[in-house]
């Protein structure tokens, strides 16, 4: 098997039957499925690249967390489909993406307050039990029913090992991960991804995106400022009730925070934000008025377009008119569009091809679907390790396009490589295959 697409419809493990590609990561393939409890569920297959072991050892891990912010990893295993060796994990499945919201709109004060203690908590989790997630994005935000989680399967470990990393380097990563959150924060409120001194955020960001991004917070300072958790507002009383019923008023809300806001930076709290916080698109009336919006605008371009045609048609008879030639002899010179084919400046090419596939061994760092990703991935890693000779490496011609470190070489050279590469920085994750 070549293609993702040619596990839909095989069985994982005798249990798990593979529905629809969702999606794929370079050797990753996310699956539609169903648990034992016939539960829609998102199964994670990995070609092991002699790392299986410390693939399952981290879903174990952030297994046993059961962490309620984290996505959670049901079952875990390895497998083999035509000689093909996989690791597969699977998670529940989710009802909502941040990314997905953040490409029309950005969050409220209070949504993005959600997305925060959150995604705070997720990662003390995560760096408690030794882990670095590296992947704080929109994209892995995920809601599932009301609560929002983190995406749970692309962590690793961050453990002091004396070959690769020192206390140091994982409290650097750590701190990579608050920063990265920062960036989240922002974006959700923004949609903006870099810090200017002209943006206005609400309280508590005002102190908690900044001190994110350029470390002066940790992680615990950061979630004091957010405050707790708010608990599940009570159920409204029925309309018929007793008589007799007691209503009890609902507890008053914490005192504001003592330190002085600038009243500039302070974002009034609409009757909509003050709902409770939902991790969702608008309602839908706000998106029927969105499309009735969209229709009604088409009708006003094409009703534009018409009036200019016909004014168009106006001026070229009156200008016939007034220069004595008749019109088919102006007519003569349109002439219809032909079938042959139209000669283009040509389109300026990548800085380097992709490498024919060739047979040996690869080191591998990085995969990418789209080849001008993978381009500008190895123009990054030119600028800082030049000496690792990046390129990008098709084995069939097209995607996935890797970004391939060092060439074509044996087995041992390529295990060697792979060491120097980990020492210089690139993924732990980086692999070698026979191609």
């Amino acid at each position: 098997m070549h293609l993702w697409t040619d596990y839909e419809g095989k069985t994982v493990n005798g249990d798990y039957l593979l529905g629809r590609l969702l999606r794929s990561e370079g050797r990753n393939g996310f699956f539609a499925t169903t648990n034992k409890q016939g539960q829609q569920a998102v199964i994670r297959l990995t070609e092991a690249h002699f790392d299986e072991d410390q693939q399952l050892e981290r879903w174990r891990k952030v297994a046993a967390l059961k962490h309620p912010h984290l996505i959670e990893i049901d079952q875990l295993g390895s497998t083999d489909f035509d000689g093909v060796s996989l690791t597969y994990a699977l998670m529940e499945a989710e009802d909502a993406s941040l990314g997905d919201v953040l490409k029309d709109r950005s969050l409220t004060p209070t949504e993005s307050l959600q997305v925060a203690r959150a995604v705070a908590q997720a990662l003390r989790a995560l760096h408690g039990a030794g882990l670095v997630h590296e992947h704080i994005e929109a994209a892995n935000v995920l809601a599932v029913g009301e609560v929002v989680k983190l995406r749970s399967d692309c962590v690793r470990e961050c453990v002091a090992d004396q070959e690769f990393l020192t206390q140091e380097g994982c409290a650097a990563l750590r701190r990579k991960d608050v920063r990265a959150l920062g960036t989240l924060l922002l974006r959700c409120l923004t949609l903006e991804s870099e810090l200017r001194a002209q943006l206005k955020l609400p309280e508590p960001f005002y102190r908690v995106v900044p001190g994110a991004i350029d470390g002066s917070l940790s992680l615990e300072q950061i979630e004091a400022l957010l405050g707790p958790e708010e608990a599940a507002k009570p159920e409204p009383p029925s309309p018929v009730a007793s008589e007799n019923a007691v209503t009890v008023p609902p507890a008053s809300l914490p005192p504001a925070h003592s330190s002085p806001v600038p009243a500039s930076s302070v974002l009034p709290v609409s009757a909509e934000e003050a709902a409770p916080p939902q991790f969702r698109p608008r309602n839908e009336r706000r998106a029927q008025a969105q499309i009735e919006s969209q229709e009604s605008q088409s009708k006003r371009w094409l009703l534009l377009g018409a009036c200019a045609a016909v004014l168009l048609l106006v001026i070229a008879g009156v200008w016939h008119l007034a220069s004595g030639k008749p019109q088919t002899q102006a007519a003569a010179p349109v002439q219809a569009p032909s079938s042959a084919p139209v000669q283009s400046t040509p389109a300026v090419q990548p800085a380097a091809t992709p490498v024919a596939p060739a047979h040996g061994w690869h080191v591998i760092a990085y995969t990418y679907n789209h080849e001008d990703q993978a381009q500008a991935k190895v123009k990054s890693v030119l600028r800082h390790h030049a000496s690792l000779e990046p390129q990008v490496f098709s084995p069939g011609g097209h995607g996935p396009y890797l970004v391939a470190l060092g060439g074509v070489m044996s087995e041992q050279d390529a295990k060697t490589m792979l060491q120097r590469a980990r020492r210089s920085g690139m993924p732990r994750d980086t692999f070698i295959r026979n191609y």
